[in-house]
């Protein structure tokens, strides 16, 4: 390696920090950042950058260790007990905006240009909603698992569809065959060593960190290789290769082991496509560029919402989750590289793919952080759509309930407060906007009502007058201030707990008339102290198999909204 390419690595990763951190005293994204580091280094601006060749194939190795990275967070056994809905929710989502993309590039592009333009718009990226959602603490939530489950039919879909591109535009049985072939050796591969070689290897590698953490790595290569050899991108293999390890008990010490590298190739991938931006040809591509952004950020949310509420999810749950996914792929890059090294596309569909990227994952940044002041702004104009919903097979209400304690939310927390309250035989009506755990609940014979908290009209169904106490498990302080001025004005003697993440939003809760707000941290730390005050390890370690023994028999009764 010359020199200066280790100057050149100086420089991407000087700018990247020195921007990074502008952006973190401005209180935005660290991705926009080292967008804009880039940008500044590339030819652009400053062009300060000698060995571009090798900080794009750097890039790439990053963008391999980023989907290796994302294929172990993604336990595609998961699939099997994935709601019906998700899975045909993403299927129709990919299929719908993939024609209508391609109906729209049509306009200034070749029948193959379009084609291509359509899968690019038609994927979202796992990688950046997986990261933003961790950060707000969202991943566990019914829109969270909703974002996880169409994201992974997306990442399915494209691995799929990737290998089969090389015959686009040379129709041939031959070509055809041999594309699926080499892409159904590569999945057997994955398949038979995931089933008969890792097991063995990664157990007598666990006892050694640096080994197993070398053996992951190994495994990385030896499946980008293969992919590279058999004519496919690199990424793809890395990809197989996580999905191939993400099923063992040591994935999570493997993505721990690996972080960094992926936190040092991410910043390299995102730098190097600030480099690759170009502004002298956008004059002529200015057009079907802002029609395309447009489209993904307005049309791709739509077409989500849309299907997701033919399935009668809420406004809430529908509106979470479509904005959340309103950016192209990594997979949608990789598309674009492969169209450009095959001449499927031109430099300018490249310029406009890397473009489209960078504004809709630096959006998707901003959409994420504030998603829930944005359904508070629009949740009024959308409260019409809720008579979609077949409320009326969604609730199981008595005629007459008094003294009555009121639950909004069946996740984790309601899930046991629940039980407590059916074993104590008490008086309770549970309100969630899950609908596959409110026909749980009626199933269960347990009074409940689909609904949102922030649904005005569904509290005259509470019979709030009549009831004694409010618990809400929800941690969503606007929602929470509107059922405490509500609920206070229809009934004054009536207690109100509610849950929150931060001390300063539960002083505001108080202020505003909160009974008592729970700090689920504050409340599990107390809770943990006061458990193993003066006990020793062996009373420790009985109680935590017994909790184990108690966590397992639940979730296989479906006693906990998991």
């Amino acid at each position: 390696m010359e020199f200066s390419a280790l100057i050149d690595i100086g420089i991407v990763i000087a700018f990247a920090a020195l921007l990074a951190n502008v952006a973190k005293l401005l209180k935005q994204p660290l991705i926009l950042g080292y967008v804009i580091a880039g940008i500044l280094i590339g030819e652009s601006f400053f062009g300060i950058i000698e060995n571009t060749e090798f900080i794009k194939t750097l890039s790439e190795l990053g963008i391999a260790f980023l989907l290796f990275f994302v294929g172990m967070e993604l336990d595609f056994s998961k699939l099997k007990k994935m709601s019906r809905i998700i899975i045909i929710t993403g299927l129709i989502q990919v299929i719908i905006t993939f024609f209508l993309g391609a109906l729209l590039a049509s306009f200034w592009f070749s029948f193959i240009e379009a084609t291509y333009i359509g899968l690019i718009v038609a994927f979202s990226s796992t990688m950046i909603v997986i990261k933003l959602l961790s950060e707000e603490n969202v991943l566990d939530t019914l829109h969270g698992r909703i974002i996880l489950g169409i994201l992974l039919i997306q990442d399915i879909m494209v691995v799929i569809i990737l290998p089969l591109l090389t015959t686009l535009g040379k129709f041939s049985y031959i070509l055809i065959l041999t594309a699926i072939l080499k892409t159904a050796l590569l999945f057997g591969i994955a398949f038979l060593s995931k089933r008969f070689i890792f097991p063995s290897l990664i157990k007598s590698t666990a006892k050694s960190h640096e080994l197993l953490f070398i053996t992951s790595i190994g495994i990385c290569f030896i499946f980008a290789a293969l992919s590279y050899i058999l004519g496919f991108s690199i990424a793809i293999g890395a990809f197989l290769a996580g999905i191939a390890l993400a099923t063992f008990p040591y994935n999570l010490e493997i993505g721990g082991r690996i972080k960094s590298l992926k936190d040092f190739f991410s910043v390299i991938f995102f730098v190097t496509l600030g480099t690759q931006i170009t502004f002298s040809n956008i004059s002529k591509t200015w057009l079907p560029l802002i029609s395309l952004l447009l489209f993904i950020l307005i049309i791709k949310p739509l077409i989500i919402f849309t299907t997701l509420k033919f399935f009668k999810h809420g406004n809430r749950t529908s509106f979470l989750s479509s904005v959340s996914l309103s950016q192209i792929s990594e997979f949608s890059l990789i598309l674009a590289i492969l169209g450009l090294s095959l001449s499927h596309i031109s430099q300018e569909i490249f310029n406009i793919t890397l473009t489209i990227m960078i504004v809709t994952t630096t959006i998707t940044s901003y959409i994420i952080k504030y998603h829930e002041k944005l359904f508070n702004l629009v949740s009024k104009h959308l409260i019409p759509l809720e008579k979609f919903t077949n409320k009326k097979n969604l609730e199981n209400l008595p005629k007459e309930i008094k003294n009555h304690i009121i639950i909004f939310g069946a996740h984790r927390i309601g899930s046991k407060i629940i039980l407590k309250l059916k074993k104590a035989r008490r008086n309770f009506i549970v309100v969630d906007y899950n609908p596959e755990v409110i026909k749980k609940l009626i199933s269960d014979k347990i009074n409940c009502i689909y609904g949102d908290i922030g649904n005005i009209d569904l509290l005259e169904d509470l019979k709030i007058e009549n009831a004694k106490l409010i618990i809400s498990t929800i941690p969503n302080t606007s929602d929470n201030l509107l059922l405490i001025e509500l609920a206070k004005k229809k009934n004054k003697k009536i207690t109100i707990c509610v849950t929150t993440k931060t001390a300063e939003e539960a002083v505001s809760l108080y202020k505003n008339g909160a009974d008592f707000v729970a700090l689920p941290e504050l409340l599990t730390g107390l809770k943990i102290t006061e458990f193993l005050h003066g006990k020793s390890k062996k009373e420790i370690q009985k109680a935590g198999k017994e909790f184990y023994e108690q966590l397992i028999s639940d979730k296989k009764k479906d006693k906990l909204m998991w």
